[in-house]
């Protein structure tokens, strides 16, 4: 039987249209709700399309600044993503749909350990450009800093409690 599919989507804060796919809803727990994709699932945005290289799991957490995608295999162009952190509006989960705004800046778990904060430099132009509020641009940071924190100490929903909603794709 197939299950319930949601398509998340994500925006910019300047109205564009930014990634998006289509999920099949794995179910909910303590952490928020869980969607799962398969490999070859295609992601796109005007202009452009991609097949994620493998399974994967998504968790719209409530309430939070962040979206966390857990790759069952290392994914990315380098092939080094464990996890994988945007920093984002608080989702809105309606009929059929996930959607949040993108604010550019990632938290990235590498297979070597290594926790990052990537694209400053992106949030950096769209904070200047797209004249994000004051009260976004911290948001924005404190959320990257508790994600980068969590993923470092081990703490739900970065604990491994990811490979539970894995083993249902």
């Amino acid at each position: 039987m197939a299950r319930e599919k949601t398509r998340l989507q994500f925006g910019k804060y300047n109205g564009d249209e930014h990634w998006g796919s289509e999920l099949e809803i794995l179910g909910q727990d303590a952490n928020g709700l869980w969607l799962g994709g398969r490999k070859g699932t295609e992601v796109s945005k005007p202009g452009t399309s991609q097949k994620v290289p493998c399974n994967h799991v998504v968790l719209i957490p409530d309430e939070q600044w962040w979206v966390a995608t857990f790759n069952a295999e290392p994914a990315g162009r380098s092939r080094t993503i464990e996890v994988y952190v945007d920093i984002t509006t608080p989702t809105t989960v309606n009929q059929g749909e996930a959607f949040t705004l993108d604010l550019d800046l990632d938290v990235i778990k590498r297979t070597t350990g290594v926790v990052e904060i990537d694209d400053e430099d992106e949030f950096e132009a769209h904070t200047r450009d797209f004249a994000y509020p004051a009260r976004l641009v911290t948001a924005a940071r404190e959320a990257a800093d508790a994600v980068r924190s969590m993923i470092e100490n081990g703490e739900a929903p970065f604990d491994g409690s990811h490979r539970a909603w894995l083993a249902k794709i």
